[in-house]
């Protein structure tokens, strides 16, 4: 069985697992993740012949945190990431069993309470799925604080007693019930971004390896289609081809929407789509996020103290590709990218 360990890193989590000496993992879904995230899952950093490496948002293990008490609204919140990752994984043809599924190695960001999970695809791997035996650990993990409805999970519990098996749409109808903000904030924060969807991860495989299409740039909020041309071709852009992702600032916990195709970061107001107050490490016109499709971009506009992505100096006036749950550092000025 793998060996897994984690290592804080200022606002991020470095995870290291390591295979024992008969486990062979699968590179090709282990390279595919990593170049395509799926989020709720931690990114693969590294590959080598027997250890994989992970970075995500610095977190502690869900065993850790169930120590506490919990808020209704929290213990749902989080068991609606359980079913969700599963669904997601199952959706991308991707196996559910090779989820590392035990309580110290799923974790949570204390801050945005999103939970985070290993998936480690080992060949040759015996049969047999633990997902259910995980949520039932969980859900009896779980200490309720003192509210007004303390019978949540007694009533969850007789619920999961009459299903047949682990049937997840079913999970899922029932926590909509005991709290829809639940469901709709996590289907929210965790949009499909294809309708692609196969038993088969070769074709999942083969789809996402073939060329993009190019969208361009929308250039107004406000209209539903735009022509844009240029000297030799035009593209039609629609408004539902842009997902506006946010950035959560480390320093004031706030979360900044991204609403239009090209947003300024910076600290004079006249500049900036968005201002750094307190600041005087961040230049006038710092930097701007590009958004097309359902990629973002991070533009350095010459600043004085440069711009970072997850700790390296990107470009200047380059597009650098900025991915789910990476950390962009304006001078000093730290952000959490989430899509």
């Amino acid at each position: 069985m793998a060996k897994i360990k984690i290592k804080p890193n200022g606002y991020q989590l470095m995870v290291t697992a390591k295979l024992s000496f008969w486990e062979k993992m699968d590179e090709q879904k282990l390279k595919f993740l990593s170049r395509k995230p799926l989020k709720g899952l931690l990114r693969v950093y590294n590959i080598e012949r027997k250890k994989v490496e992970y970075i995500g948002l610095v977190g502690i293990p869900l065993s850790d945190r169930l120590k506490s008490p919990v808020s209704k609204y929290d213990f749902y919140f989080m068991m609606e990431q359980i079913v969700n990752i599963i669904q997601k994984v199952n959706e991308a043809g991707l196996e559910a069993g090779n989820l590392v599924l035990n309580m110290d190695n799923v974790y949570i960001n204390e801050v945005t309470k999103e939970l985070q999970f290993v998936y480690l695809p080992i060949l040759d791997k015996p049969s047999g799925n633990d997902t259910f035996k995980f949520l039932e650990t969980f859900i009896y993990s779980a200490k309720p604080m003192l509210e007004n409805d303390m019978e949540y999970i007694s009533r969850l519990v007789f619920f999961m007693s009459g299903l047949e098996g682990f049937e997840l749409n079913k999970i899922e109808k029932f926590i909509g019930k005991e709290d829809i903000r639940v469901v709709k904030t996590v289907k929210h924060n965790n949009p499909v971004h294809t309708s692609f969807l196969t038993d088969k991860p070769m074709d999942y495989y083969n789809y996402y390896e073939s060329d993009e299409e190019e969208t361009g740039l929308l250039m107004d909020d406000e209209m539903t289609r735009l022509l844009v041309e240029d000297a030799t071709t035009s593209t039609l852009v629609t408004s539902n081809s842009v997902k506006y992702g946010t950035l959560f600032r480390i320093s004031t916990q706030e979360t900044i929407s991204i609403h239009k195709p090209i947003f300024r970061i910076g600290k004079e107001g006249n500049y900036s789509d968005y201002i750094v107050n307190g600041n005087d490490k961040v230049s006038r016109s710092h930097a701007d996020i590009i958004a097309r499709g359902y990629k973002h971009y991070v533009v350095d506009l010459n600043s004085r103290n440069r711009t970072y992505i997850n700790g390296q100096v990107i470009a200047i006036k380059e597009e650098t590709e900025i991915l789910d749950g990476d950390m962009l550092r304006l001078a000093n000025e730290e952000f959490i990218f989430r899509t």
